[in-house]
């Protein structure tokens, strides 16, 4: 039996007005799982997924938690089949700044090519495509010999408290060969790449206060230090000269690549092209290290957030009493985001002059990955992108963002995992006009097909 490419092309392309119609309802959906004025929303959109996924032949339910719930859908054939779990997560980020969007957030905009919405990329384009890959199959009336598992979470941009839950009540439903996580991104429209690895998080939250109200600051000034200078001196010294996070102990446990491992890795880099693309002027610079490597082997801080004081229109001269910051570190494989947690509230504490009040509060942490490039499925999830992409090789990257799930659903299902997807790193992912290729999302609707009858081949031990 050969894929039948051509039959998908065609069945896409007769039903490629009802597809985009069916996202573009997917995406009116406010979806934003980190702000709980939209769990009602939230809730909605998995009611709807489960509606849906039930419609295409799967037996689909809802799994609960204190957070918001796990779409989970089945297709169970035969157990002497292969199991193959796919991954994806239907919240999105928060849209703010509002301002800066040329359409509204929420009402998907079909321009040039690109579907402009929040989550059209990041993950609802994704999580779609793949859906429609086994509505497509079921409407062909292509029988697989394999048993499907969709896990659909809510809370993959909100650190994931309640999918934790989930993982924990129901292993023996996730239990799994394989396990393809559809979640990250391609270098180009036109250049098929495969994730071995992503980078791990710590987000922290800190706020420094150093009086009991807001102050004059020609009454106090030169007497009460202000707050906000308090801690931006305190995160300014989080890197050195060189560009090294200085927080000590920060790199005591990182797992370097060999030479050969590094040598199967794609590192390139358009700094122009980059320049252009996202209008950076000054870049990041860690000496001995490339742009690439930066992002994907070693270590990061960012201040992801500051306020302190009065931001509002006009002037207003005060000694802000409260002072506040949102700091995330990316790791990589060896750093334990709970090690480098207490190691970062040393640091402050060393770094605060006495008498201030200086509270850190974990916000969410998780630890990095890396695959191994032999295994069967990564194999497989290559042979794919190359054949309907029509271009090798498939590279292999890193990511520098994360999905922090995997690991733990790796566990939890037993399955070797593989880390793809069809988003662009142009795509605006958590910014304001985020959007998604519909060139893209064909190419990996087709991928995702392709995946499935691969797999399929496979013997179970696989």
């Amino acid at each position: 039996m050969e894929f039948p490419l051509s039959a998908l092309k065609d069945w896409f392309q007769a039903h490629e007005e009802k597809i985009q119609s069916e996202f573009f309802h997917f995406l009116k959906f406010p979806s934003i799982s980190t702000d709980v004025a939209y769990k009602q929303d939230c809730l909605k959109t998995a009611s709807w997924l489960l509606s849906y996924l039930e419609a295409i032949g799967m037996k689909g339910e809802l799994l609960g938690s204190s957070g918001l719930p796990v779409v989970f859908g089945e297709n169970h054939k035969n157990a002497s089949f292969p199991t193959l779990l796919l991954y994806q997560h239907y919240d999105v980020q928060p849209v703010d700044p509002i301002d800066e969007w040329h359409t509204e957030p929420f009402t998907p905009t079909l321009k040039e090519g690109k579907i402009f919405a929040r989550g059209a990329s990041d993950n609802k384009g994704q999580c779609f495509l793949t859906i429609t890959a086994l509505k497509a199959i079921k409407e062909l009336k292509i029988d697989l010999p394999l048993n499907i598992k969709l896990f659909i979470e809510g809370e993959e941009e909100s650190g994931g408290a309640g999918t934790q839950e989930v993982l924990k009540k129901h292993k023996d439903k996730l239990k799994a060969d394989s396990l393809c996580v559809i979640d990250f991104d391609i270098p180009s429209k036109d250049t098929p790449a495969i994730s071995m690895g992503y980078r791990g998080l710590l987000a922290v939250n800190i706020e420094c206060k150093n009086a009991s109200t807001d102050l004059h600051s020609g009454v106090h000034g030169g007497i009460a230090l202000n707050a906000n200078r308090i801690l931006v001196e305190l995160l300014a010294k989080l890197w050195d000269e060189q560009g090294k996070v200085a927080i000590p102990h920060f790199y005591d446990e990182i797992e370097d690549l060999t030479q050969e491992e590094r040598s199967q890795l794609d590192f390139s880099f358009n700094e122009a092209k980059y320049r252009k693309d996202f209008g950076v002027g000054a870049l990041c610079k860690e000496e001995g290290v490339t742009p690439k490597e930066a992002n994907g082997l070693r270590p990061t801080a960012e201040i992801n957030g500051i306020w302190g004081g009065y931001t509002g229109a006009g002037f207003k001269t005060v000694i802000p009493a409260k002072s506040n910051a949102k700091v995330s570190f990316r790791l990589v494989p060896g750093q334990d985001p709970e090690k480098i947690m207490k190691h970062f509230e040393q640091f402050c504490l060393q770094n605060t002059p006495k008498g201030a009040e200086l509270n850190i509060l974990w916000h969410h942490g998780a630890k990095a990955y890396r695959a191994s490039g032999s295994s069967p499925l990564i194999q497989a999830v290559k042979q794919s992108m190359e054949e309907v992409f029509e271009k090798k090789p498939c590279l292999s990257t890193l990511c520098g963002g994360a999905v922090p799930i995997v690991r733990d659903l790796m566990e939890a299902s037993k399955a070797d995992a593989a880390l793809f997807g069809f988003a662009l790193d142009t795509d605006d992912v958590h910014a304001p006009n985020e959007h998604f290729n519909w060139e893209c999302f064909k190419k990996g609707f087709m991928t995702v097909a392709r995946v499935l009858w691969e797999m399929s081949q496979k013997k179970k031990e696989c």
